[in-house]
């Protein structure tokens, strides 16, 4: 869990001096994400800042204290999924940081009491098909090892394994508990590969408590942050 950072710099949402953008930005939207930093409230902007800074995977500010003059530019160079997840806690007004993509999901599941829709639902192929494409990469080959170890240790079969051109097929085939099982990695941003059904149920039991943990430790963290006259 992250250490509660230190006073932030004053900072103001009428600041207007921005320094240049990156070359990747440009157009009217070229300072979006910047302005719509600088509207927030403080615990929002410390949830931002916080999830540049702990993103756990590896991107050019990982680990970086980010100067909030210079959010655009961090923005600008996010890859995909810590792009998703900023716009997620700007668009939500969120005060909870993410470290994974992952984390986003389970949240964003509990918070929203979709667990358990997420865990008895499948998805239908199209969307199955679009969610799979749009996912990270740990979690596609969750997806496709479920496909070959569910078969296995499930079904008590062998199967070929599954290549993502075939995708579709596979899951169109697919029993009904399976499709369900994938649908709720891909909802869930699950990386482990689910091999029978004692496992989904070990697995599902993880995400609650995962979930749980998220809403208890940021609660604490806020009532710290507060004390020690952040926001």
């Amino acid at each position: 869990m992250p250490q509660v950072p230190s006073q932030p710099t004053p900072y103001s949402i009428e600041c207007s001096s921005f320094p240049p953008p990156i070359q990747a930005a440009s157009g009217p939207g070229a300072w979006a994400f910047q302005r719509a930093f600088e509207s927030a409230r403080e615990p929002v902007r410390w949830a931002i800042l916080t999830t540049m800074c702990f993103w756990e995977n590896e991107w050019a500010f990982k680990g970086v204290e980010v100067p909030r003059e210079r959010i655009q530019d961090a923005y600008d160079e996010s890859p995909p999924d810590l792009k998703a997840t900023l716009d997620h806690i700007v668009n939500q007004r969120l005060p909870f940081y993410y470290m994974s993509e992952g984390d986003r999901r389970c949240h964003d599941l509990y918070r929203t009491g979709r667990m358990e829709e997420a865990e008895t639902t499948a998805l239908s192929t199209e969307n199955f098909v679009r969610e799979f494409n749009s996912a990270v990469e740990p979690v596609r080959a969750a997806v496709l090892k479920t496909f070959d170890d569910w078969a296995f240790f499930e079904e008590h079969r062998e199967i070929s394994p599954v290549p993502e051109a075939n995708l579709a097929q596979a899951y169109a085939a697919a029993c009904g508990d399976l499709r369900i099982v994938v649908s709720w990695i891909l909802a869930t941003g699950w990386i482990v590969p689910v091999f029978n059904r004692k496992a989904f149920e070990l697995y599902q039991s993880s995400v609650h408590r995962r979930g749980r943990y998220h809403v208890t430790n940021h609660i604490k963290m806020h009532a710290l942050n507060r004390l020690e006259g952040m926001y």
